[in-house]
């Protein structure tokens, strides 16, 4: 039970009165706009969001105020490109959740997705005026006790400024996962992310307008991190202080400006790595082979390692410095792309 969506223990709640409370009872519970959006409605993107992001809106008042404590609630919500009434209801009735015990502490999820302006989702244009408005709407309506109770924070297509993210994040203290996908602080900004109880972290990027460089200071817990496509010069990631680092996946398709990765230097503070995954995207090699002792201090505990998306034709031989450098690898999968890039 405890892992049915709010639409379906609805549908099982009108069947029968015995089901009614079933709603209130589960110990999870999931709050997805894009379940809510109307399959019959003729209209536009505009038109379908907003009207789903109502229903969420309803769903959340009439749930949340019951006497059962949720342990954990997950929320994906819409940003609607032209009003903020809609979601501000639903930080109102977080508050009163957070704030009452009705969600447990550091029992939250959330999921804020920009819309699109010209009818269809804004997938490569990240939204300034929702981040804008996202922003000084958690500035202003979130209560002190909200944002410290989210534990995974996902924003999607979203540009904030470097100010609002550092932000928003910096009041996110019981961060255990994020994920920026198209979000950024705009051109040539470096995204810093230091979380003591951060676990897990995905950076996806999709043009060069995005960041400049992920650099995560301290996260001590740290166990996971996933970087796809950069477009800065140089390596696209530094760390600090992540002593808990086991598995790390990098994909990106090089472009001609971009210097080639040296992952000794790049992964130095990284000693107890044991999974690394390698994506080319069927284009050029970005790293550079290396001599297999400049390696071994990160590769000493490497189990896993993954090369994926090799375009066809390229002399495998640069691989062998990964096996020389990796005494205990256990798994090594290489794939080769099904066709041919001209370079």
């Amino acid at each position: 039970m405890g892992n049915l969506g709010v639409r379906e223990a609805g549908r099982m709640a009108v069947l029968s009165r015995r089901w009614r409370r079933l709603p209130g009872l589960l110990p999870r519970l999931v709050i997805d706009a894009r379940e809510f959006e109307p399959a019959a409605l003729r209209a536009g993107w505009h038109a379908r969001t907003k009207r789903a992001m109502e229903r969420v809106a309803g769903a959340v008042e009439s749930l949340l105020p019951g006497d059962r404590a949720i342990e954990r609630l997950r929320l994906d919500a819409y940003l609607l490109r032209d009003e903020s009434y809609t979601v501000r209801r639903v930080v109102e009735r977080l508050n009163d959740a957070v704030d009452s015990g009705k969600v447990a502490a550091g029992g939250l999820e959330l999921v804020f997705r920009a819309t699109g302006g010209g009818g269809a989702p804004d997938q490569d244009q990240p939204s300034k005026r929702q981040a804008r408005r996202l922003a000084r709407l958690l500035a202003a309506a979130a209560s002190p006790s909200l944002l410290p109770s989210v534990a995974e924070l996902s924003l999607v297509n979203l540009r904030f400024t470097s100010p609002a993210l550092a932000s928003l994040l910096g009041r996110c203290t019981g961060l255990e996962e994020l994920g920026m996908y198209q979000s950024d602080a705009g051109f040539g900004a470096v995204l810093d992310v230091g979380h003591a109880r951060l676990r897990r972290l995905a950076v996806h990027a999709v043009d060069e307008a995005m960041y400049k460089k992920l650099r995560v200071s301290s996260a001590p817990r740290l166990e996971r991190v996933v970087v796809a496509n950069w477009f800065c010069r140089y390596a696209p990631v530094s760390f600090g202080h992540v002593p808990c680092l086991r598995e790390l996946h990098l994909k990106n398709k090089a472009v001609y400006y971009q210097e080639p990765v040296r992952l000794s230097k790049m992964l130095a503070s990284t000693p107890h790595l044991e999974s690394l995954t390698l994506g080319f995207s069927s284009w050029r090699i970005w790293i550079e082979p290396e001599a297999p002792k400049q390696l071994e201090p990160m590769f000493s505990k490497l189990k896993s390692l993954v090369l994926t998306g090799i375009f066809r034709g390229c002399d495998l031989s640069w691989t062998l410095f990964f096996l020389q450098a990796a005494p205990v690898l256990e798994e090594f999968i290489l794939e080769v792309s099904s066709h041919l890039v001209m370079l």
